[in-house]
């Protein structure tokens, strides 16, 4: 951390408003190009890491919409008030 500070200190990049025009739509730029990289990269694995879950998810609702004094009969479910408010 105190490597990134120095560098910092370098180059001369204290609070935003100190930056210029350019270094900020440089900055910009730069968080956009990384953030989209890391959504096309990190998304879908994380969405297949998360499958399982996902679809036990919708069998719950799909339960849930089905069944509701039943699924809210579950002690630890009784206790979550989105659930089971209308019980």
């Amino acid at each position: 951390m105190e490597y990134l500070k120095e560098l910092v200190n370098r180059a001369g990049l204290g609070a935003w408003e100190t930056w210029s025009t350019q270094y900020r739509v440089l900055a910009v730029v730069v968080g956009l190009l990384v953030a989209y990289w890391a959504l096309r990269i990190v998304l879908p694995t994380v969405l297949r890491i998360l499958r399982p879950v996902i679809f036990l998810g919708f069998v719950f609702i799909a339960v849930w919409a089905l069944f509701p004094t039943e699924t809210c009969s579950f002690e630890i479910l009784s206790k979550v008030p989105v659930l089971c408010a209308k019980q």
